[in-house]
């Protein structure tokens, strides 16, 4: 298959590639601490994320044991700052959702605070156990493999491709389950797609990201609704029933929209799937497909 992407100037220069995001993680260490602000949570695990997501995908197209060693080297950090950054997510949200005096609000942030105080002293705890200098040292050892390939390649074309393709399965699968565990794993298979194109397609890229930024942004609100209802569930019985089931719309709303538009953008003639596909030639008409019938063609 011919997966030639045409190339267009004015990439150069961006903040992206394994050795940019590498470096990231660095500072973002010391930045974060001691207060572990929300924002610096967040820049510190998307670095840390990309990371991670590169290595995977790397580590197919240029095997070697030093990718495992970063991914091992990540893990602990990378899950507690999600622990933390969820508990920071959900106060903003428990803040959007409701006004001052409300006893389920009242409850729910108390729980908040609580859990992100402790997730706080977590990730404090693991951030000094974190190696900086093991970190640079695997820095400099990968940068040569991370650059086997140039940009572009239609080694990292296979790869995203594949990883496009992975999210479209879940895609139907999503819209035929419905379920908040089935647009989760879309959302996380988006996110791999997004960043193998922006780090190894920067030229295609320009042109995917505004739909790929706001289809994880969708998603990524509709897990944290999920979350939050099932947070809201398991508190229902120390509250008046009728409070609850005000909040438990609420979410529904919120959630129903978010997932009425991320459908709406990829549904139809024009979806951000076939933007997306388009962007590797020879592509087929993949937009409302069955997945059966796709994998049978």
């Amino acid at each position: 298959m011919n997966l030639a992407i045409p190339f267009s100037p004015g990439v150069a220069g961006k903040s992206i590639g394994f050795d940019t995001w590498m470096q990231r993680v660095l500072d973002r260490t010391e930045l974060v601490a001691p207060d572990f602000d929300a924002d610096e949570v967040h820049d510190l695990r998307v670095a840390l994320r990309r990371c991670r997501t590169m290595a995977d995908a790397l580590s197919e197209v240029n095997p070697g044991s030093g990718w495992r060693r970063l991914k091992k080297a990540s893990r602990d950090l990378f899950h507690v700052l999600g622990e933390l950054r969820n508990c920071q997510v959900e106060r903003e949200w428990i803040k959007k959702l409701s006004r001052a005096g409300d006893p389920m609000r009242r409850r729910m942030l108390g729980l908040v605070a609580r859990d992100e105080k402790q997730q706080r002293e977590r990730a404090a705890q693991v951030l000094k156990t974190f190696e900086r200098k093991a970190w640079k040292k695997l820095a400099r050892k990968l940068d040569d493999k991370a650059q086997f390939f140039p940009l572009g390649s239609v080694v990292f074309q296979h790869l995203a491709l594949d990883r496009l393709n992975r999210a479209l399965d879940l895609y139907y699968q999503a819209r035929q389950r419905r379920s908040g565990v089935a647009w989760h794993r879309l959302r996380i298979a988006l996110k791999r797609f997004r960043y193998v194109a922006e780090n190894f397609l920067p030229q295609r890229y320009d042109a995917w990201a505004p739909d790929l930024k706001r289809a994880q942004d969708l998603l990524g609100d509709v897990h944290d609704l999920d979350v939050l209802r099932a947070r809201i569930r398991r508190e229902a019985g120390a509250v008046d029933p009728a409070i609850v089931v005000s909040w438990r719309a609420k979410i529904d709303a919120q959630r129903k929209a978010r997932l009425d538009e991320f459908i709406a953008k990829t549904s139809g003639p024009g979806s951000m799937w076939q933007t997306w596909r388009a962007g590797f030639p020879r592509h087929a008409d993949i937009a409302d497909v069955p997945v059966a019938q796709r994998r049978t063609a």
